[in-house]
């Protein structure tokens, strides 16, 4: 049943001021050991909605745009605050020299009023910088290489009437912060080490320091020069945060080598680079050099327990090491492998592309494509925007990543974005409408049908930058669609993802990200780790793969090799010895900084100036920066073996224990708590009404005589007085339940109630009453007993907040060794919609999750909280959606825990005189909810 179908009967007991609350600080929470308040943390719930004495509230319906990512921050330049009714440009207000930016155009109520936002035209100019992306949509990226001023305007023509606004952005080179001044090595018992940057001028900059690695910044903070305590053996990177007028900040980096204090030991590594004599204890890291043609690397042999115990270690091109009190030996090994090139398929898969008015194109792609005898199966890769197909065979890093591929036994596909202008992949949202999704699909089909392909061998999409937000969306597409492909993956370089795929789409995903890509930022970076955790906790596949900060030795620049063959040796020597002249590298051979492609080129001989670009990537992959890394491809290859072959997932946590503390407030009041088992098994729940027994617990006034029903629908499944006065589970079956789920004990002969029963899969409903009369508190659990195939799904309770300070504090318990994804809400404005007069319910709920006395996540307003992902999660969980902003809504991933979550009134602002502020009394829904 659909929220729109509910009978207002299903509300009466909303209706009731005294339908129970929980208080603040109440009497269990506050003095029982700790042991017993785990105990209190399960709060029930339902899975397809709430249950409530006697209400249910089934799935409601609604959806929400299924999209993804985040916006450029920066502000409104051109305009003003509040409320925005002409079109402006938001461009940030600063930006470094030789980064891409962004900037985008809001419409205004104007407009928007006018004519909506189709048939709305743009075009772009730019002074001072040169456009990156089409010129002719709303948002455009664009780039400055030298510092002074970028002038941004755009002509807009909407409803025959035409707007023209401007911005600037105020561009600062790199090299006015200067650099890191410190020490390029230094011992491990090293008192301390000082480092500085040039000097602020008049004011017009400030400073903040960070030093990794377990350093500890001693004196300086905030200003140009600092000292620290190394710390431990290892690389340390040294970074100042240095902000021009609160307009843009320039991280300034430099990288110090804390050695070991060790006796000198002989490192040797042959085939590779790392080798050398350092001090015992030290931290070393060794590269496998780049692979000739016809080769891949294949593993390191010799002493390579140093490198670690994982079962791939000693498969990864990079690894690292300490070093012990005697001599080591490493040797890179290599495998044969086939020598191949893509065949080329001009004129793809021609599509009619509509155009503007009722104007058609037809468009089409390119193919290329390798698939060797009986592969596994076939990897689709998707270059970055602004680039074409052509870079994966044509970029060393990229090519070797193919090369690697097609050893491991896969075919792989690239094809051309549609969109040749700007090329960028298509973005709709439906398989019948993308025909970049619908390219690929095709692609696959050809494959399959002239036989390079065996039919449903596995499919999977790896992309670069904006091309990994597309392969994600089209194997999301493709593995839904009709017929549905056999997609088992996608790989993301360089990307955060899209957040509401990781929320809603079954494709394992894997992320590989570098740990200073400034594109991303430590914003994008973060929602990137945010999205593995999110997939990790809902039991789908995935990975996550952080490129860190490398040394340059020459040789790995005989990667370059791969793609201009007379590349030798010798040239990467040669190469090296310009890059370190030009000062890019420090005295330990680590990047300073990535220059821009003007820099490099003009440090490098002519002779090697028309391969600056792939010269430049080396230096950005070592960097750490946003450039595709080759040195951990083993781990992207170990990720696609898994899926092609089904491996098991570990398991996400799941709930396990539920409860909430009520009061029975008068006669005929009751408790109730509702919950889903999901499944496919019959499931053990132990489930308890406390109430005399809290007396042992120091409450006040428990419920002298509780009655526990439990029943699903309006069906009784069973019921109890009296927990063990000879019901269907004898006392010695209840306690051993209890002790096997770590639950409290119960007084013999007490008036408390307990069911212990089997259930199948379903929502259900326990519901707690006094018995003859009986008033006061009471405390509900469910705990789950078998923790077989089926689980608690889905809790919910609802309350009534009385008074000022006063809490609704259900709990959940996680167990297992994962972390498991929820969605958590407080509803209340959204009751409305169920017929429930707006007088009874609570004017601005908040909601917190808390981890002992640690916030774990706190939100106020829904809308605040993601929209867009917490829109798409809803109709996935099975929850009605929510239309009022004032309701609270949290998307957390938790690991295994007690949590308590509080709902509450949120604190009320004094208004204006004359307005009407929201109820701080009134009914409130709280649900859990599994994010499958």
């Amino acid at each position: 049943m659909r929220s729109a179908d509910l009978p207002a009967r299903w509300f009466p007991a909303l209706r009731s001021p005294l339908f129970f609350r929980v208080a603040v600080g109440a009497v269990l929470l506050a003095s029982s050991p700790a042991w017993l308040s785990a105990q209190i943390r399960p709060l029930p719930g339902d899975g397809g909605g709430v249950i409530t004495p006697p209400i249910v509230i089934p799935p409601g319906g609604g959806g929400g745009n299924q999209g993804g990512g985040g916006n450029q921050g920066g502000g409104i330049i051109g305009g003003g605050g509040g409320t925005v009714t002409q079109p402006t440009i938001i461009a940030p207000a600063g930006a470094l020299a030789g980064s891409t930016v962004s900037a985008s155009v809001v419409l205004g109520q104007t407009v928007t009023a006018d004519t909506g936002t189709s048939g709305v035209t743009y075009q772009w100019s730019i002074t001072g910088g040169r456009f990156t992306s089409d010129s002719r949509i709303a948002t455009v990226s664009f780039v400055a290489d030298t510092a002074g001023t970028v002038s941004l305007a755009v002509n807009i023509s909407a409803a025959g009437t035409s707007y023209a606004p401007t911005a600037t952005v105020t561009i600062v080179s790199a090299e006015t912060a200067g650099t890191v001044s410190t020490a390029a090595m230094v011992a491990t018992n090293a008192a301390s080490v000082t480092a500085s940057v040039p000097a602020a001028q008049n004011n017009d900059r400030t400073f903040r320091w960070n030093v990794s690695g377990g350093a500890t910044i001693t004196g300086g903070q905030n200003t140009n020069s600092i000292t620290f305590r190394p710390g431990a053996p290892g690389l340390k990177q040294v970074v100042c945060n240095v902000t021009f007028r609160n307009i843009v900040t320039v991280p300034v980096r430099a990288y110090l080598v804390v050695q070991g204090n060790g006796e000198p030991v002989s490192v040797v590594v042959n085939g590779g680079s790392g080798g050398g004599t350092y001090p015992a204890g030290s931290v070393v890291d060794v590269l496998a050099h780049p692979p000739a043609p016809g080769k891949v690397f294949d593993r390191w042999v010799g002493d390579t327990t140093l490198l670690g115990t994982g079962p791939l270690v000693a498969s990864l091109a990079r690894g690292s090491l300490t070093v012990p009190t005697s001599a080591v030996t490493l040797t890179a090994t290599y495998k044969d492998a086939p020598v191949w090139t893509p065949v080329v398929t001009s004129n793809f898969n021609p599509q009619t592309q509509a155009g503007t008015g009722s104007t058609t194109t037809t468009v089409s792609s390119t193919l290329y494509s390798y698939v060797p005898p009986d592969a596994i199966g076939l990897v689709f890769l998707l270059h970055a925007a602004g680039s074409s197909a052509t870079e994966w065979f044509d970029r060393p890093s990229q090519l070797q990543l193919a090369r690697d591929l097609v050893a491991a036994g896969y075919g792989i596909a690239a094809l051309n974005s549609v969109n040749r202008t700007a090329g960028t992949w298509a973005a709709p949202a439906a398989l019948a409408t993308n025909l970049d999704a619908l390219n690929h699909a095709a692609a696959l089909d050809r494959l399959v049908t002239q036989g390079s392909l065996i039919a449903n061998r596995p499919v999977f999409f790896l992309g670069n930058g904006a091309g990994a937000n597309a392969a994600v969306r089209y194997a999301d597409l493709l593995a839904t669609g009709t017929p549905d492909r056999p997609v088992k993956g996608a790989v993301l370089f360089l990307s955060a993802g899209i957040d509401t795929l990781a929320v809603t789409s079954r494709v394992p995903q894997f992320f590989a990200i570098a740990a200073n890509d400034e594109t991303l930022g430590t914003t994008g970076l973060q929602d990137a780790r945010d999205a593995n955790q999110t997939l990790l906790g809902r039991g789908v596949a995935t990975g996550l793969l952080t490129n860190t900060l490398s040394a340059v030795p020459a040789a790995r620049f005989r990667r370059v090799t791969l793609v201009h063959p007379k590349f030798t040796d010798d040239d990467a020597v040669a190469v090296w010895n310009a890059v370190k002249a030009a000062g890019v590298l420090d005295a330990n051979s680590y990047p300073r900084s990535v220059p821009t492609l003007a820099a490099l080129t003009a440090a490098l001989p002519a002779a090697y100036r028309e391969m600056a670009d792939d010269i430049l990537a080396e230096i950005a992959t070592a960097a750490a920066d946003r450039e595709i890394f080759t040195e951990s491809n083993a781990r992207i290859i170990n990720f696609l073996n898994g899926r092609a072959t089904d491996a098991p997932v570990a398991p996400p946590g799941r709930m396990v224990n539920l409860s909430t503390r009520g009061n029975v407030a008068f006669l005929g009041d009751s408790l109730a708590v509702g919950f889903t088992v999901t499944g496919t098994q019959r499931a053990t729940m132990l489930i308890r009404a406390v109430g005399p027994t809290l007396a042992r617990f120091r409450v006040s006034e428990p419920l002298a005589a509780a009655r526990l029903e439990v029943l699903r629908g309006t069906t009784l499944v069973a019921s109890n007085e009296g927990w063990d006065s000879g019901g269907a589970a004898t006392r010695t079956q209840l306690n051993n339940a209890a002790t096997a789920v770590a639950a409290f004990p119960l007084n013999n002969n007490s008036l408390d109630s307990a069911l212990l029963l089997q259930v199948d899969p379903g929502t259900y409903t326990a519901s707690i009453r006094g018995v003859g009369g009986a008033t006061g508190d009471v405390l509900a659990e469910i705990y789950d007993v078998s923790r077989n195939g089926s689980r608690l799904s889905n809790l919910s309770t609802l309350s009534r907040i009385n008074g000022e300070g006063d809490l609704i504090i259900p709990g959940i318990v996680i167990a297992g060794n994962n972390p498991r994804t929820l969605v958590v809400r407080a509803v209340s404005q959204g009751l409305t919609s169920f017929g429930l007069n707006s007088t009874l319910v609570l004017g601005d709920p908040r909601l917190t999750i808390l981890s002992g006395n640690q916030v774990v996540a706190t939100n106020n307003n829904w809308a605040q909280a993601g929209t867009a992902k917490l829109t798409a999660a809803f109709p996935a969980v099975g929850a009605f959606p929510l239309t009022n902003a004032a309701d609270s809504a949290i998307l957390e991933v938790l690991d295994p825990a007690s949590y308590t979550i509080q709902a509450g009134a949120a604190p009320v602002a004094q208004g204006a005189t004359g307005t009407a502020l929201p109820n701080t009394t009134g009914s409130v829904l709280v649900e859990i909810y599994e994010v499958p």
